[in-house]
């Protein structure tokens, strides 16, 4: 299989992370999301990650390649099999990719827009979700080690993902001390080999 990415998407990240923990053997295309490239023939709105399996088939969104990629390989397992952890670890997931979202939205208006043309508005609204989903997320970890369950979870896995994108892209929109939690649980997952190989590149 082959899984398109950008050098500096994190969820693309999210999805490599998962293929090497569970030792998925594929190939790795980096593409430029601003030349032109094949990814539209593959993924018809030309957003990373997609991931095209040796049949051909392609699949695109981080979270429904998670889940494929998750069931495919189920060892180790980091969307738990039963409804409730399921249902725990894919929306807790789900938050952290919204405040990615968020962030996304304000980067592109900030670089596309002067200051004279960016809506203050919209970048208003778009830190009002980060701050508030950040919160979220760290009033659920609290002082445990992982997200939900008792062991790392794709949840686990998405936050600290869009969290190396922060830090090295959009620092302002995350303040380790007043997330200590996230800080920590991102931190710590910083150490896996997994999230060494596919840490973004320096600006």
């Amino acid at each position: 299989m082959k899984l398109y990415i950008s050098a500096t998407s994190p969820f693309a990240r999210k999805v490599r992370v998962l293929l090497i923990e569970k030792q998925v053997p594929h190939e790795v295309e980096v593409v430029d999301l601003w030349s032109p490239n094949e990814l539209q023939q593959i993924n018809p709105i030309g957003k990373v990650p997609a991931l095209v399996l040796d049949d051909g088939r392609a699949m695109a969104g981080s979270a429904f390649i998670a889940d494929w990629v998750d069931g495919r390989y189920p060892r180790p397992r980091f969307i738990p099999a039963d409804d409730d952890g399921r249902l725990e670890a894919r929306r807790w997931e789900s938050f952290a990719d919204g405040v990615m979202d968020a962030v996304a939205a304000s980067v592109y208006e900030m670089r596309f827009h002067d200051e004279a043309s960016r809506s203050r508005s919209w970048l208003d609204r778009q830190r009002g979700k980060v701050d508030a989903g950040l919160a979220a997320l760290e009033r659920q970890l609290g002082t445990r080690r992982w997200l939900c369950g008792e062991a790392m979870s794709v949840a686990d896995i998405a936050i600290a993902c869009h969290l190396g994108f922060v830090r090295a892209r959009a620092p302002q929109f995350f303040d380790a001390a007043r997330l200590p939690g996230l800080a920590r649980l991102s931190a710590g997952l910083d150490e896996r080999d997994s999230f060494r190989a596919t840490a973004p590149p320096p600006l």
